[in-house]
């Protein structure tokens, strides 16, 4: 334990082993709650903790009594001729410690390891979860793997998460109370957001698909099972754990040495809470389960992969050369290391969409020049996958301009770069990447004072300024992590902003949505609302793979509408006898009603006029008269709706100039 008394206590302690007042001989007889309270009193509370639970760990060690002399000197330094008289007290200890001895139950020592408090009962269930892991430990299959054993540690991992949770206290500061719900709600945003699809596979999973073929391959399929199962049962991912936990690689630690995040939990779910929502919690489940099921498995497959390539090359895989291996794999699979930050690594998740993710894409770049950590064989094998990695995302970028020669954005400086353009829809083929070099291709070209910025709408170039309403070089960082903010982030932008990133009014309605609505559904709207997107089928199944798909609202549709028809928005701006007919027959309320509905038909058949094909050949003329026509069946179908009664003297409708 990575701990000591600072000076003053330490003195304090020899000072009372010397003089008896600390006897180990009754330390050992006390209880963990006794000795605890005994240490309070002469060291203060944390110092008690810790010096109680390294005093414990010594207590389990086979020869008690070299333990004992160990913990003194841990604790204090003792001195050659105070060591002989603590060594006598502590050779006549005859006293052996007995998990089932409740008076010599070590609560802190559970503490410390394992971050809890428990009870005698559940520590002697912890020791019999400890026992079938060992007593299946030796019933190995050819391949040196152990399922039985995986199962046994998953089960005493899911107890130990259990009782954290029981000893979880409610939280009485208020300040402290309020950043903990607003880390749930952003949690839950998150997990609702990444919820109903199966976006691990093309998303963290694109690096793998190019550099592990096969592994991805495999997995990917098996996704489609866990999917399944997920949805009718919550003992999938046990199932998946105690696989690879079983696994020759995982038994003999190296797993646990390469930090593999093979039991971590995934960045899109920081809270199992939608899980328990009755029927909807199942879908959250069965996409949480394909997810990490599959990161889990491409994780531990390229693991053993990578470990048996580095034993045939004679590579020595002490804990640093594993680390470093670790580390590559991690960020292979969109789990980057974080570093210094990686402790704040959990609230950082709560406030960026995917901060490790982010990381992976820098660490598969950096990788071939520091391996990670130093290793040769991390950097050999980390510029090979690069290589493949680019290679492979070229070669898809390739196929669709050749189909498609306007589809792909060649200059780095756009938006567009490393996405197929089809419509006012791109779909990213880069698994998230491309933004980094776009972010490092404006730079430079910032340094040097050339046009920096492409604009993916008109394909105008801009150079950075310092004038107002111009972009400035600290706006190129500012806008690049305003779009990797999590969905409780953009909420309070808009709220601060008084209107959404399209620059539309707010509604409390609309940024509940924001909050919660899963991405499948966000991109189904975008696609159907926009009459220049991509084939929805297409762009639906290709966004729940995880290929990021984002369509650019229409350049204010109802905006264009108003040009081309000169056309009011409201039946209010009408101002007809009709519509103030309508209002006197109907009533002020019924009204409101009729109007909202008036602008969403307008809204639908405009959009339906748009998308028709043969719409884009038009001339303006014709598109006028078009969108005239569409206002006026929009018009007629309100009127029918709300059961307009027309004079004697039928009006006409011919009120759009």
């Amino acid at each position: 334990m990575a701990w000591c008394l600072i000076p003053k206590l330490a003195d304090e302690f020899k000072a009372n082993l010397v003089s008896g007042k600390i006897n180990p001989e009754k330390l050992n007889e006390m209880t963990s709650e006794e000795r605890h309270k005994f240490f309070a009193d002469m060291l203060g509370e944390e110092n008690a903790k810790n010096t109680n639970a390294l005093f414990e760990s010594k207590l389990l060690l086979k020869n008690q009594q070299r333990g004992m002399i160990n913990w003194a000197k841990q604790i204090a330094g003792i001195k050659p001729e105070v060591k002989r008289d603590i060594i006598t007290k502590i050779q006549r200890m005859d006293k052996i410690l007995t998990p089932e001895n409740e008076k010599l139950f070590l609560n802190d020592l559970v503490n410390k390891r394992l971050g809890i408090d428990v009870t005698l009962d559940e520590a002697r269930n912890l020791s019999k979860f400890s026992k079938v892991i060992e007593d299946v430990k030796g019933k190995v299959d050819a391949k040196g793997a152990n399922t039985e054993y995986g199962a046994a540690k998953v089960a005493m991992q899911n107890y130990i998460n259990d009782l954290k949770s029981g000893n979880k206290k409610w939280e009485k500061n208020p300040v402290k109370l309020f950043a903990k719900a607003v880390e749930e709600i952003a949690g839950t945003a998150k997990f609702t957001k990444a919820s109903l699809d199966n976006s691990g596979l093309f998303r963290q999973g694109w690096k793998a698909l190019w550099t592990n073929p096969m592994i991805w391959s495999k997995n990917a399929i098996l996704s489609f099972k866990d999917l399944a199962k997920g949805f009718t049962s919550k003992e999938t991912m046990n199932g998946i754990k105690a696989e690879i936990l079983g696994r020759k690689n995982a038994m003999n630690g190296y797993y646990e040495k390469m930090k593999l995040a093979v039991g971590t939990q995934e960045e899109a779910f920081p809270t199992m809470l939608p899980e328990k929502i009755p029927i909807l919690g199942r879908l959250f489940r069965a996409s949480e389960t394909a997810y990490t099921g599959f990161l889990y498995r491409t994780r531990a497959d390229i693991a053993d992969k990578m470990i048996n390539i580095a034993e045939k090359t004679g590579v020595d895989l002490d804990k640093a050369e594993l680390g470093s291996i670790g580390k590559m794999i991690n960020s292979l699979t969109g789990r980057g290391n974080l570093g210094s930050l990686e402790q704040a690594g959990k609230h950082l998740n709560y406030f960026f969409f995917s901060p490790k993710l982010l990381k992976s894409h820098i660490d598969v770049l950096i990788h071939p020049f520091t391996g990670a950590g130093g290793s040769n064989f991390v950097r050999k094998q980390s510029a090979k996958n690069l290589l493949k990695i680019i290679s492979g995302t070229a070669t898809v970028l390739a196929i669709a301009k050749t189909l498609k020669p306007d589809s792909v954005e060649t200059d780095p400086r756009s938006a567009d770069f490393g996405k197929i353009k089809i419509g006012n829809t791109r779909f990213d083929v880069t698994g998230g990447a491309s933004s980094i070099a776009t972010l490092a291709a404006r730079s430079l070209y910032a340094i040097q004072g050339k046009e920096a910025i492409k604009s993916s709408t008109s394909g105008k170039l801009q150079k950075i300024g310092t004038g107002f309403g111009q972009t400035r070089g600290q706006d190129l960082f500012f806008d690049f992590l305003n779009n990797k903010t999590s969905p409780v982030v953009s909420v309070i932008e808009d709220l601060m902003n008084k209107v959404d990133r399209n620059g539309n009014p707010i509604t409390p309605l609309g940024e509940l949505g924001n909050l919660f609505t899963p991405l499948p559904i966000t991109t189904y709207q975008e696609l159907k609302a926009n009459p220049d997107s991509a084939d929805t089928l297409v762009s639906m199944i290709a966004d729940g793979l995880g290929i990021n798909v984002n369509t650019y609202a229409p350049k204010a549709n109802y905006k264009k509408l108003e040009q081309q028809s000169s056309k009011p928005n409201t039946l209010d701006d009408i101002n007809s006898a009709t519509t103030n007919r309508l209002k006197e027959q109907i009533g002020e309320n019924k009204y409101h009603e009729a109007d909202k509905y008036y602008q969403d038909q307008v809204k639908s058949n405009v959009n339906e006029v748009m998308r028709d094909p043969s719409y884009k050949d038009m001339s303006d003329d014709e598109k006028k008269k078009q969108i005239q026509h569409a206002i006026k069946t929009a018009m007629q179908d309100t009127l029918d709706n709300y059961d307009y009664e027309k004079p004697d003297r039928a009006e006409s409708l011919d009120y759009i100039k």
